[in-house]
């Protein structure tokens, strides 16, 4: 006969067992890994081998999914580096990280001497998006050489840097690297006292050439926040005072500058919206602005049988989404609205947590399939994170109503993405490491090795690429143009 005694450890025993079963189908350990406390920094941690040996205990205790190889190499490349300076660690962290294999397992926010001019990648070329003052004829000029090498061949020296992602986000991101005297350095390009010999077309077909001199500070950056580049206006990333080829909507129609396009105006805006007649849908004429509001441009309410409403969604750097308020907005203009198409822009769509945006998602593919009209969903490199998530789930829920226009997206259907930020003491690098994963190309069920809330909300796609690649080349940047969004009203 068994005691009570026995029987109570006997029950207790099941039910541990049982819950420890429940707990390990619903979360398979994230729970844990998230609410983990952050490791502090310890006493006598100094200089940039403070950070070095502060970022190694920072990846061992918080950044999960990663092999014992992996984590063998991280700290032997680490270890092997010579770390002298902010350009130094700020290129061993990126190189170190990359070893990870992980696109947003990354440094976040970057520091290092740079060039005076910002670049980014179109179809055909490597363009100056902005230069400083000094600078500033060379806005909207196309990289010929760099540092002794054309950038479409020399690029892919870069690639040690960057881990994880796609070839379209591993080209991107080398933009970043184009601008470091010490990043061109290492890859073994010519380099002379910080000073950097280019070779450059303008837009009448005149080459020139010209010495650049490295900044004599550190200047910030990062690969979740380079793009803000790209846009008039901002000087976010320690750029005021620098010229771009486009103007920025507050200059007013006074300025010589070709108006930029819709997709590169008000950088602050994380939620951009605009009602675009379908029958003119050509450069930026067809999809300037019109209007005004917080969440956008364009009439408010109802739009016509003729007029496709443009949702444009934003990252940042530190995840920040949009207010409350305006996805209110928004899901109102998209539920009382009879429009005839609907254009998700997630270009830039870096970041951020995709419960948020996922009731547009779901509100847009309803709503397309009650009026029986398309979706475009317009994405690129930078489709990476929360973007990459919330624009996967158009084809999910409504897939035969959905196309989706651009280049690859930045990352893998399968990645880690759900991260923490960890501030390096000495140099104040922020390093993003993760600690859980994300898979949008299966189905998630309980037993899944995927962050919660994905196994509630998410499905499966199978796949996700461009339906129609387009892409915008040097000439249509420069005229103000946008292929895609032309693409999306055709």
């Amino acid at each position: 006969m068994i005691s009570r005694r026995a029987r109570w450890a006997l029950g207790l025993a099941v039910a541990g067992a049982a819950g420890a079963v429940v707990a390990s189908s619903v979360d398979q350990g994230s729970w844990l890994r998230t609410t983990r406390p952050m490791h502090r920094p310890r006493q006598g941690l100094v200089g940039y081998s403070g950070d070095v040996q502060f970022l190694m205990d920072a990846v061992e205790r918080h950044e999960s999914g990663i092999s014992r190889d992996q984590r063998r190499d991280f700290v032997e490349l680490l270890a092997s580096r010579p770390v002298r300076s902010v350009d130094e660690l700020t290129l061993a962290a990126q190189e170190s990280l990359a070893l990870l294999d992980n696109a947003a397992t990354t440094v976040l926010v970057t520091r290092a001497h740079r060039l005076p001019i910002r670049l980014g990648w179109m179809r055909d070329s490597l363009v100056v998006v902005k230069a400083s003052p000094e600078y500033e004829h060379l806005a909207g000029q196309r990289i010929v050489s760099i540092a002794g090498g054309a950038p479409d061949v020399t690029w892919p020296l870069f690639a040690r840097f960057v881990g994880g992602g796609t070839p379209a986000w591993l080209r991107n991101r080398s933009a970043w690297f184009f601008t470091v005297p010490e990043a061109l350095r290492q890859v073994g390009m010519a380099v002379h006292n910080g000073q950097v010999r280019c070779e450059l077309e303008a837009p009448d077909g005149t080459l020139s050439e010209v010495t650049l001199i490295s900044s004599t500070e550190p200047m910030p950056g990062g690969p979740m926040a380079d793009f803000r580049d790209r846009f008039p206006g901002d000087e976010g990333l320690g750029t005021r005072g620098w010229r771009t080829a486009l103007r920025d909507p507050d200059e007013g129609d006074e300025s010589e500058d070709v108006p930029s396009p819709l997709y590169l105006e008000h950088w602050d805006r994380l939620l951009l919206m605009s009602e675009l007649p379908l029958d003119a849908g050509t450069g930026s004429g067809g999809t300037g602005s019109g209007g005004t509001g917080s969440a956008g441009t364009g009439s408010a309410g109802t739009g016509s049988a003729g007029t496709a409403l443009y949702l444009r969604l934003l990252g940042t750097p530190d995840g920040q989404d949009p207010d409350q308020d305006l996805i209110d907005e928004a899901l109102g203009r998209i539920e009382t609205g009879d429009h005839a198409r609907y254009i998700v822009d997630v270009r830039y769509h870096c970041g951020g947590d995709y419960r948020v945006t996922l009731p547009l998602v779901r509100a847009i593919a309803k709503r397309a399939r009650a009026l029986s009209v398309p979706i475009k969903v317009l994405v690129g490199p930078n489709t990476i994170g929360g973007g990459l998530v919330s624009a996967s789930q158009f084809m999910a829920h409504a897939p035969e109503r959905t196309t989706v226009i651009g280049n690859d997206v930045g990352d893998r259907l399968r990645n880690r993405a759900q991260g923490r930020t960890i501030e390096l003491p000495h140099s104040r690098l922020v390093v993003q490491v993760c600690h859980d994963w994300h898979d949008i190309s299966e189905e998630p069920t309980p037993w899944s090795d995927v962050w919660l809330p994905d196994k509630f909300l998410l499905q499966g796609i199978g796949d996700f690429r461009p339906d129609l690649n387009v892409q915008n080349s040097w000439p249509d940047y420069l005229a103000g143009r946008d292929l895609l969004v032309e693409a999306a009203l055709a």
